[in-house]
C-alpha cells in the first residue's frame, strides 16, 4: 500500500510538471491563430495572416533565417571535421595529457557565452575590419565544438578497436577501414553531436547579439529587435514554426541514432 501511494504521487508530480512545461507552449500555438492585433488567449477567431506576415520584407525574418542557417550549417560541418578528428585521437591513442586535451576541447561548454562574446568583441575591436559573418561564425564555431566532441567520444569509448585490426588483416587499407568500419560505428555520436551543435548555433542569442553588425543579423536577433518595436501575434507564429522545426529535428535524431543512446 505504501509503495502504491508513492507511485501514485510520483505520477501525479510528473503529470503536473509536464503540464507546467507544455501549457505555455500550447498558449503560444493557439495565440498565433488569433485574428486580432494583440496576443489573446483563447483566440477570438481563426486567422493565418500572422504566419503570412513572417514572410513579408518588413519583418526581415526570412533574411535572418537565411543568415542563421548559413552560420549554423557552416559551423557544424567544420566542427564535425575537427571534433571527430579530435575524438578519434583522444579515444584511439594513449598519451600523456589525454584528459587535459579532452577538457580543452570541451571547455567552451563551461564558459558563459556572454563572457566569451565580450572577449571576442574586444579582440575584433582591436583588429578592426572583421566582416559580420566572420565575427559570428568564429564564435559559433568555438562554442558548439564541445557537443560534437562529447557525443563522438561517448560512442568511441565503447568502440571495439579490434574490428579495425580484423579489417586490416583481411586486406583493407587504412582509408577503407576508416570509412567502412570506424565512421559507420561512430555515426550515432557524430550525427547526434552535429544536430545538437546546429540547434545550439541556430538558437544562440547572447553571443550573436554582441557580435552582429547592421548588415548581418541572425534570426534570434531579428526576433528580439521586432519584439522591441511591436508585440503582435507574428511573434507567436514564428515561435510556433520554430517549435515545429525543433520537433522535426528531434524526430530525425530518433530515426537516425535513437534517443535511447543518451539514456545509457
Amino acid at each position: 500500500m505504501r509503495d502504491g501511494h508513492v507511485n501514485w504521487l510520483c505520477r501525479l508530480v510528473a503529470v503536473l510538471v509536464m503540464l507546467f512545461l507544455v501549457a505555455p507552449l500550447v498558449v503560444i500555438v493557439l495565440a498565433s491563430f488569433t485574428p486580432t492585433a494583440l496576443v489573446t488567449f483563447p483566440p477570438q477567431g481563426f486567422s493565418l495572416k500572422w504566419y503570412a506576415n513572417i514572410f513579408t520584407s518588413s519583418t526581415h525574418f526570412m533574411d535572418g533565417l537565411v543568415k542563421s542557417l548559413e552560420i549554423g550549417i557552416l559551423a557544424t560541418l567544420l566542427d564535425v571535421l575537427l571534433g571527430v578528428t579530435a575524438a578519434l585521437s583522444i579515444c584511439r591513442y594513449d598519451f600523456r595529457g589525454k584528459n587535459a586535451l579532452l577538457n580543452y576541447f570541451t571547455s567552451p561548454m563551461y564558459v558563459p557565452s556572454v563572457a566569451f562574446a565580450f572577449v571576442l568583441l574586444q579582440l575584433y575591436s582591436q583588429l578592426g575590419g572583421v566582416p559580420g559573418m566572420l565575427r559570428i561564425f568564429i564564435g559559433h564555431f568555438i562554442i558548439i565544438l564541445p557537443y560534437v566532441v562529447r557525443n563522438t567520444v561517448s560512442v568511441l569509448h565503447v568502440f571495439n578497436w579490434t574490428l579495425e585490426d580484423a579489417a586490416t588483416s583481411l586486406g583493407a587499407n587504412p582509408v577503407q577501414v576508416f570509412f567502412k568500419i570506424t565512421i559507420p560505428l561512430a555515426k550515432p555520436g557524430i550525427l547526434a553531436g552535429a544536430l545538437l551543435a546546429f540547434l545550439y548555433s541556430f538558437d544562440e542569442v547572447a553571443l550573436s547579439s554582441l557580435l552582429s553588425t547592421p548588415r548581418f543579423i541572425t534570426l534570434p536577433i531579428r526576433i528580439m529587435n521586432y519584439m522591441e518595436l511591436t508585440f503582435d501575434p507574428t511573434l507567436a507564429a514564428i515561435s510556433t514554426l520554430l517549435m515545429v522545426a525543433s520537433l522535426v529535428l528531434i524526430i530525425l535524431m530518433e530515426r537516425l541514432v535513437g534517443l535511447d543512446m543518451f539514456m545509457k
